[in-house]
């Protein structure tokens, strides 16, 4: 708005300075967009083992990758950084952070618990619509390790739980779960390495779904605590296994200085 002893801006200045603010919010716009798909890509990698602990993660290399540019990619960066799935380190760089156990048995404690609770819902929810579905996805299931699908295999445990939640008539509490299990998420991928466990998962899966039919809440909460606690006796080997690497790797670190220095 004009000032009344006739200064200020002009309405041209001001449709010019109106244009650079719209042109402005709409690069926010697009750099937000951007970094919630750069976040949830890197997220799903890193989850999924496809960028395994210790990657790094350069601004420069994702920008020219992703052909985007810097403000996005450190954005997503920070974002994976506070769900502790990278590690940033000024002047060293970004890299995929190591499983933590702490994290791995935190997510575990509250999927069992919220989980279990929403079975309990299930049970007074569940008909034949919801028992063939259940059936089908076991089922498919049963085709994925016939043609070793891991990725197949996953999508479809993920399909079982998701239905059991749905059925619970609870919807935000099966996201929370989802939000809070990444870390769970990243063991069970590895453990899912091991091709051998899978048709003991599926009869777990079998077992719960036989309660649900016969409306066995007690017995359905049961086999589903003991399905989720299965993970526990891999998941050991897998962290120590971390672990172990991690410790041979530390002395290499610990003396690059020293060759840098001796070499200056």
């Amino acid at each position: 708005m004009r000032q009344r002893d006739g200064t200020g801006p002009s309405p041209a200045a001001w449709k010019q300075t109106g244009t650079q603010s719209l042109a402005a919010n709409d690069i926010d716009r697009r750099n937000r967009r951007l970094a919630d798909q750069l976040f949830d890509h890197l997220r799903d990698d890193i989850v999924s083992g496809v960028l395994p602990p210790g990657t790094p993660l350069a601004e420069l290399d994702l920008c020219n990758r992703l052909g985007v540019s810097r403000t996005p990619v450190r954005e997503a960066l920070i974002k994976l950084a506070d769900i502790k799935l990278v590690n940033i380190y000024p002047q060293r760089g970004t890299f995929v952070a190591p499983i933590s156990a702490e994290a791995f048995r935190s997510a575990q404690f509250i999927r069992e618990h919220l989980e279990c609770a929403l079975l309990s819902e299930a049970v007074r929810h569940i008909d034949a619509t919801s028992l063939r579905e259940l059936n089908e996805i076991v089922e498919r299931q049963k085709q994925a390790v016939a043609i070793n699908s891991r990725d197949a295999f996953y999508e479809q445990d993920e399909a079982f739980h998701g239905a059991i939640a749905r059925l619970s008539h609870q919807p935000g509490v099966w996201e929370v779960i989802r939000q809070t299990k990444i870390h769970f998420d990243r063991v069970r991928h590895l453990t899912l390495l091991d091709a051998s466990h899978m048709p003991l998962l599926i009869e777990q899966h079998r077992e719960i779904l036989d309660r649900l039919a016969n409306c066995d809440e007690a017995g359905a909460v049961a086999a589903l605590r003991r399905h989720l606690r299965e993970i526990f006796r891999r998941a050991e080997f897998i962290l120590a296994q971390q672990d172990k690497v991690a410790a041979q790797l530390a002395p290499k670190r610990r003396r690059e200085p020293e060759r840098t220095k001796s070499a200056s």
